[in-house]
């Protein structure tokens, strides 16, 4: 078994926290061992704070319903019986077994004498009467009871099989407190006990209240909230309840004390809507600031984006004019307007102020240069040369074409 295919635990059951577990339907064989199997897995597996036994059953088998009393009795955790619409005959002493036994003020609690199911008692008497003095001993100590009363009500009255309880009869017949009804709406229980009062088979009660309760989902939440409290604590007809005095009396506190304390419960209920109310405030205030933190880290992203394609650029822009310097620089030492020496200071003044650069080399004439091209040619090479002579070379070469080389002045006669 695991804790989900449990047929008979209601909502969620979780260590620490109350569960809930319906006993509905007839107890039979079959209804008891599921019961009782689920029962043992919140007990054992599952280990909540309390067990709380919902039930809307007419009644059955004592033999079997015995074992889902015991097992429940003898639960090692808080137990909690709730009579959600009918319990019946066996379902009342299964209602008995737990620590606590509350009603809702609309149910109906049925108690009698065990039979036979065929109706002899010839036979079985002695187990009949087994059987009806244990359930006498249940009753008497499990509310108090004295032995002539319970038996007034599993007798009834005459004519009649049993004793018919409604919430308010219970405790005027100090089977339980009246801290032990749990109120719901009076227009509820009068629809419940004027249907209620048309019927004699205990089978058509439960099927009522099995409606009742489906209907209304009362089920769903059966622990007393602090509000609850303070409403029963204000209350002048409201006696102090039962788990309190016995919590008080074993640790010795006196009943001052238990009003003290109680007063100081009702301050705490009365503080928790604004509680609550803070709560809300401070939920929202939470969610605005998650949505504000989401807001700067999508915007930290956009400005990281900006940042890496800035940088990009500017590395462009810086290589760019790089080459341009370069470019500029190269073109004027080829013209011969700077010498190459010169190129780390014009490098220097066009990074700083490009146009000034420019502007200023653009100012020097080129100088007059001869290529490697032209100064490989031999005609040219020739033809500088020729042009390289002097006036003289040249006056001399005129006379040794006009007078010859052997040219001497004679001397004069």
């Amino acid at each position: 078994m695991d804790i989900n295919s449990l047929q008979y635990v209601v909502g969620e059951a979780k260590t620490g926290e109350p569960a809930v577990i319906r006993f509905f339907g007839r107890v039979s064989e079959e209804n008891t061992a599921r019961f009782n199997e689920e029962f043992d897995f919140l007990e054992n597996v599952v280990r909540p704070s309390c067990i709380r036994v919902l039930i809307n059953s007419e009644g059955g088998s004592v033999l079997y319903g015995m074992t889902t009393y015991s097992t429940i009795a003898n639960s090692k955790v808080d137990t909690e019986c709730i009579i959600e619409g009918i319990a019946a005959s066996m379902a009342s002493i299964i209602w008995a077994a737990g620590n606590r036994s509350l009603m809702r003020d609309y149910a109906i609690l049925m108690i009698h004498n065990p039979m036979l199911p065929d109706g002899d008692d010839d036979e079985g008497s002695d187990m009949v009467r087994a059987f009806t003095r244990q359930i006498e001993t249940i009753y008497r100590k499990r509310f108090g009871l004295k032995a002539e009363q319970v038996r007034a009500i599993m007798n009834g009255e005459a004519g009649k099989d049993g004793t018919y309880f409604d919430a308010a009869a219970a405790v005027k017949a100090g089977i339980i407190p009246a801290e032990n009804v749990i109120h719901t709406s009076k227009q509820l229980c009068e629809k419940v006990h004027s249907e209620v009062a048309a019927l004699t088979d205990t089978a058509a009660i439960q099927e009522l209240m099995s409606r009742v309760s489906s209907e209304n989902k009362l089920f769903e939440e059966t622990a007393p909230t602090l509000k609850q409290t303070e409403s029963d604590m204000t209350n002048e007809n409201k006696t102090q309840g039962f788990e309190y005095g016995a919590i008080a009396a074993s640790i010795g506190m006196k009943d001052k004390d238990v009003k003290d304390v109680m007063a100081r419960i009702s301050e705490l209920a009365a503080l928790e809507p604004k509680y609550k109310e803070m709560q809300k405030s401070l939920n929202d205030a939470q969610t605005v600031i998650a949505g504000k933190e989401a807001a700067i880290q999508n915007l930290q992203k956009d400005l990281a984006a900006v940042t890496s394609r800035l940088s990009a650029y500017e590395q462009k822009e810086k290589d760019e004019q790089a080459a341009r310097i370069e470019t500029l620089v190269e073109n004027a030492i080829n013209e011969g307007k700077i010498d190459r020496e010169a190129k780390a200071q014009w490098v220097e003044m066009a990074t700083s102020n490009f146009a000034l650069a420019e502007s200023t080399l653009a100012s020097i004439p080129a100088r007059d240069k001869i290529s490697r091209e032209i100064a490989k040619n031999p005609d040219n090479i020739q033809a500088a040369a020729d042009a390289a002579r002097t006036a003289e070379e040249l006056m001399t070469e005129k006379v040794k074409e006009v007078v010859g080389s052997d040219f001497k002045f004679k001397k004069l006669r």
